[in-house]
């Protein structure tokens, strides 16, 4: 009995002894485990390995869409030329929605297009988008503004109407810069910035986890007109507070802009000077590839991308009232002088009568 009681208690030890090496030995695997963790966390972002297939969906106006004139077929677009380099890239198969319309302005892209439930379906699979817009909202506005400095119920049907309007009327009354500098003061900004803000809501509803979004913002596609210099850096202003709207909203609603208005897009335009052509097209695909981190979708660290800034900040509105207030002195300066040289040229009209 007794010896059966020794030889419990040498087992006992023995098991003791035991279990305290499997606890020290797991003790130290945990320990490793651990280790392993901290030193991965310190590693670059690594993406999963995607799926089979990328997903991209286009959003845009005729830029977006790759207009080439009337009755003349689409050029190879922009967001199609982008589908093709990240296949290239990933050497994955891309499947590439074009929602993009002729004469899209940022109001019809909400109520015409993000509304509808092919467009809502694409942003819950897309794993990059893209979105044009902003020049129709432009030269719709410009329309509306010459109409009312003409005085004029003619409704343009489009920009180069409402231009060639405008310098026949400035060529004949050229005090008429001043009346337009006016009107481009009042520009409403708060309307473009409004329907903006709805566009990122809907997309930012929608889009899933992990998706890139990009825009491109406005160039000035009205320096190959014939306007009056003072215009033409008015116009730059305009443009330029428009795309300020984009570059505010682009951290919230967590979006990349690409500058295409320090570009040199205007010297690859169609004949129109509007619509870039197939170089054009190339040369915003190239832009925007800059902004999408491909590697992600094969495993790779994430790519650094540089945030875009905006154009040089213009001076602000008190730029568009300074050159207003310059020009109406100068005006001013100009029918005193006339009004005077006319009196003199009276006078002595009258006393070579008298002789």
């Amino acid at each position: 009995m007794r010896r059966m009681c020794i030889t419990g208690i040498k087992a006992i030890e023995l098991g003791s002894v035991r279990l305290s090496k499997l606890w020290k030995q797991k003790r130290a695997g945990l320990g490793i485990f651990i280790c392993m963790l901290l030193l991965l966390s310190n590693l670059p972002v690594r993406y999963a390995q995607a799926e089979e297939k990328i997903y991209c969906a286009a959003f845009g106006d005729s830029i977006a869409k790759g207009y080439a004139g009337k009755k003349k077929e689409d050029l190879q677009s922009y967001p199609g030329l982008i589908a093709d380099a990240v296949s290239k890239e990933t050497k994955l198969p891309v499947e590439y929605v074009n929602y993009a319309k002729n004469g899209l302005t940022s109001e019809r892209l909400n109520a015409d297009v993000l509304s509808t439930e092919e467009a809502i379906d694409s942003l819950e699979t897309a794993d990059i988008i893209t979105l044009t817009i902003g020049a129709n909202d432009l030269m719709q506005e410009f329309k509306i503004t010459v109409r009312e400095i003409l005085k004029t119920d003619q409704r343009f049907t489009s920009a180069y109407d409402a231009f060639d309007a405008l310098q026949e009327e400035i060529a004949d009354n050229p005090l008429l810069v001043m009346k337009v500098l006016g009107m481009l003061e009042e520009w409403d900004y708060a309307a473009f910035d409004e329907q903006w803000v709805m566009a990122m809501d809907t997309i930012a509803q929608h889009r899933k986890d992990g998706s890139q979004l990009v825009v491109t913002d406005i160039y000035n596609p009205v320096n190959q007109f014939e306007l009056p210099g003072t215009m033409n850096l008015v116009v730059d202003e305009v443009i330029q507070n428009m795309n300020q709207v984009m570059y505010d909203h682009a951290e919230e609603y967590d979006y990349h802009v690409v500058n295409l208005f320090e570009s040199e897009i205007c010297e690859h335009t169609q004949a129109d000077g509007l619509h870039p052509d197939q170089e054009g097209q190339k040369l915003i695909a190239e832009l925007v590839m800059e902004k999408i981190d491909t590697g992600r979708y094969m495993g790779k660290p994430e790519k650094e991308i540089e945030k875009s800034k905006p154009a040089k900040k213009s001076i602000g509105q008190t730029l568009l009232g300074n050159i207003r207030k310059v020009l109406l002195v100068s005006a001013a300066v100009i029918v005193v002088l006339a009004a005077g040289a006319a009196a003199v040229w009276k006078k002595r009209k009258k006393e070579k009568q008298r002789r």
